[in-house]
């Protein structure tokens, strides 16, 4: 990627420019980020170049639909989940051996006694938010792997950094290399929840420059696309336990209608602050032993995870 090898905003104006003086082809001085690597440039500039085979070639690309009812490929995927369960074959064991994955909250996540007044909670509240599904691990992060600074990764909602980290070993899993997504029109949808990184965030913190995207739901999605050179459709979507399968349906939406070649699909829900789960078992909604009884008569709440 040109950015990644030097070239700034200002020297972007200044290869546009040259480019235009030796080619003739007028280019925007945004080139470097509509088109991010020397051979996407080389690309755009043959289409320019050469209008009417440049346009028989973009219709052959973008031309494309797929019938609704039509099979797609799953081509690779990844994941973490309580219990342990770091891949789709580790879970599906960690299920059929009917593992118990709930524990009691880590101190990672929150010290109850300091988020919040216990002396106004009840002793059912208590119990119910003293347990859950917790991911382990969540706080690790490589950031150089991502060529980000430690200001920013520390400033980075831990949701982000882990769809950074299983978006990229989903792909590799599937051998897909970034060097050949850079630029193409993979879509990227993804299912996130409230952010409670900003709740545990202390005053001081909310004014950093790294705050406006670090807990932004709306940019983990872009940071995904912008990291792996991706310029298909790029959303985040909200719509609470469902949003890992609007996230799918949206990607299997935009492959079948044409609007990318492959999509990205992804879902992340951790629990950073206690907040939720106080105002769920203050409206009787937990179960005060952690677990769920579906369709059992024992059935006394549901229990959160991540």
């Amino acid at each position: 990627p040109l950015m990644e090898a030097g070239v700034d905003s200002l020297a972007a104006t200044e290869l546009s420019s040259r480019l235009r003086s030796h080619t003739g082809v007028a280019l925007s001085p945004t080139i470097v980020f509509e088109q991010p690597t020397p051979r996407a440039v080389a690309a755009h500039l043959l289409e320019q170049a050469s209008p009417p085979a440049a346009a028989s070639a973009a219709s052959s690309i973008t031309g494309h639909t797929t019938d609704a009812g039509s099979a797609l490929a799953l081509i690779g995927g990844t994941g973490q989940w309580p219990g342990g369960g770091d891949s789709h074959l580790e879970r599906w064991r960690l299920q059929a051996a009917c593992a118990d994955a709930m524990s009691s909250v880590p101190l990672t996540r929150w010290v109850l006694e300091e988020a919040a007044d216990t002396s106004v909670l009840t002793s059912v509240q208590v119990a119910c938010v003293r347990h859950g599904g917790f991911v382990a691990g969540a706080q690790r992060f490589d950031a150089v792997a991502f060529g980000l600074s430690p200001a920013e990764a520390g400033a980075m909602d831990p949701q982000q950094r882990l769809l950074l980290e299983l978006g990229y070993a989903a792909l590799h899993g599937s051998a897909q290399r970034r060097v050949t997504l850079m630029g193409g029109d993979g879509g990227v949808f993804l299912g996130i929840e409230r952010p409670d990184w900003a709740l545990a965030q202390p005053p001081s913190a909310r004014g950093s420059v790294y705050a406006v995207t670090g807990d932004n739901v709306s940019a983990a999605a872009g940071r995904v696309s912008f990291a792996l050179g991706l310029q298909g459709p790029c959303s985040s979507v909200d719509t609470a336990c469902s949003s890992a399968l609007v996230a799918v349906h949206w990607g299997a939406h935009a492959v079948r209608g044409g609007e990318s070649r492959a999509a990205l699909a992804l879902a992340v829900s951790l629990k950073l602050v206690p907040h939720g789960t106080l105002g769920a078992a203050s409206a009787g909604m937990l179960s005060v032993d952690g677990r769920c009884k579906t369709l059992d008569a024992r059935a006394n709440g549901y229990a959160r995870s991540e």
